[in-house]
């Protein structure tokens, strides 16, 4: 029997989904490319159909993993041209500084040009739009601790429905695939995987931040059985959530530490730069006392000393290894705490006054202010905490010349161990300006970066509606 579809009478009215969306369908043959680009962007989204819009959304996505590849291009002969093994180690901080972004980034960058290189079936999928730059990254981050044969077997096993899998969907099939091909290595991979393991803070917006843990699976569902454990009961009254509960029990455990001054094991917590472990916040001082520094042993009740502070200034803290929160987010830490007072200049920048050293060593004096002043890693971007630098002169300690000339705060600053490295090693020069305290970076390639002193606290400015015509300055 033959069914025969039925179609309106009179004038002919477009049948096919081509027909009916001819914008859609043009965009979707498209390969990402220069055409494709040109095309988008003579379309005006408020005058195309629904479809096409959809299509254009994907349209955009093609060329935005197009445009990885063309600047992975770039990137890789940044690296070819590091003909040295060292320079090609300095080939992320050229990009970072360039770009603005954390070294981190810049690597990430590097490490996708590097893939692409050895993976071509990746480099014609980009080039293609095929597949997004972020799915491209995953399959070459998850698959990096693979033998390369393995991990080229892996990626072509998966890449043919990677378009239409979620990021979360394609890590569970890179995992899968992984232990199909070759699951005998897998528990070495796992012994050797298992020196990787970390936690890292990051901030979160509101005063707010996230502990990340990287943890054998093993390890991990005991970390979390044991903060299931111990909020497996709820108080009478207690309206907090099992999430609440969770992240309350875990900041106890490790405020439990700080207060004992004792490792899990028993042992005494480590001292860096003339100073045991502990919390650092800085709150606005009143009067004339500057700016009090309060490095906090655990955990006090709320309190707060002295006055207001009309300014606003006093409704703000600064967490050291976070930075400006509100007051309110800190004031249960303030009674009871150590206390300690840092002079601010009118910029809201520490002023150090401790003397200097007669010796290639700072005084623990000198070494705690520097790194309460800078309170980062002065490189460009770097924001490795203070009190795990070295502390490094600026100019180099000449032996030659008296130490107390040379070991001044002016002539300190808080470097990590890599970037200590790359000012001594790598080709980058630094000085430092004796009136603003900024530091300046010449890179091997000659471009400067300037690095300034940034405020405890916000520095209070005038109300530009105080002028009383309503505008802004």
């Amino acid at each position: 029997m033959t069914v025969a579809a039925a179609q309106p009478a009179g004038p002919s009215v477009p049948w096919t989904w081509v027909e009916r969306h001819p914008v859609a369908a043009d965009l979707e043959m498209r390969p990402a490319s220069v055409g494709l680009v040109t095309r988008l962007a003579g379309l005006d989204p408020a005058a195309v159909d629904r479809e096409g819009v959809v299509e254009g959304v994907a349209g955009w996505e093609r060329v935005g993993a197009w445009v990885a590849r063309q600047q992975a291009h770039w990137v890789a002969e940044l690296g070819a041209r590091a003909t040295r093994g060292a320079d090609v180690d300095l080939v992320p901080d050229e990009v970072a500084t360039r770009l603005g972004i954390t070294r981190r980034a810049a690597e990430r960058k590097v490490e996708l040009a590097a893939g692409l290189q050895r993976h071509p079936r990746l480099a014609a999928a980009l080039d293609e739009g095929s597949v997004s730059a972020r799915k491209v990254e995953v399959l070459l981050h998850d698959t990096e601790h693979l033998p390369f044969p393995l991990a080229d077997a892996v990626i072509a096993r998966v890449l043919d429905t990677a378009d239409e899998r979620t990021v979360p969907q394609l890590r569970a099939d890179v995992r899968a695939a992984e232990l199909a091909l070759d699951s005998e290595a897998a528990a070495a991979r796992h012994a050797e995987a298992r020196r990787e393991r970390c936690v890292r803070m990051v901030p979160a917006p509101d005063a707010m931040a996230w502990i990340h843990a990287l943890l054998p699976a093993a390890d991990a569902a005991t970390v979390m059985s044991a903060l299931d454990g111990a909020t497996a009961v709820r108080e009478p009254g207690d309206e907090r959530t099992a999430d609440e509960r969770r992240a309350d029990a875990l900041t106890a455990m490790a405020r439990r530490v700080l207060d004992s001054g004792l490792g899990p094991d028993g042992t005494p917590l480590p001292v860096r730069q003339h100073r045991r472990p502990h919390l650092l916040v800085t709150v606005a001082g009143v009067g004339a006392g500057g700016t009090g520094t309060r490095p906090l042993p655990g955990s006090p009740s709320s309190a707060l000393a002295g006055g207001t502070d009309p300014s606003g200034v006093g409704s703000v803290a600064h967490l050291a290894g976070y930075g400006p929160v509100p007051l309110a987010a800190v004031a249960h830490l303030l009674d009871g705490a150590t206390q300690g007072v840092v002079r601010v200049d009118e910029d809201g920048v520490p002023a150090v006054d401790a003397a200097g050293t007669d010796g290639y060593r700072p005084s623990a004096e000198l070494a705690r202010a520097v790194v309460d002043r800078d309170r980062t890693c002065r490189f460009p971007g770097c924001r490795v905490p203070a009190h795990r630098c070295d502390i490094d002169h600026v100019d180099p300690f000449d032996p030659d010349r008296p130490a107390r000339w040379q070991t001044v705060e002016q002539n300190l600053q808080a470097l990590c161990r890599h970037h200590h490295r790359l000012k001594t090693h790598g080709g980058w020069y630094v000085s430092r300006d004796p009136i603003s305290g900024a530091t300046l970076w010449r890179s091997p390639l000659g471009r400067v970066h300037v690095v300034s002193l940034e405020p405890l606290l916000p520095v209070p400015r005038p109300d530009p509606r105080a002028r009383g015509d309503g505008g802004f300055a």
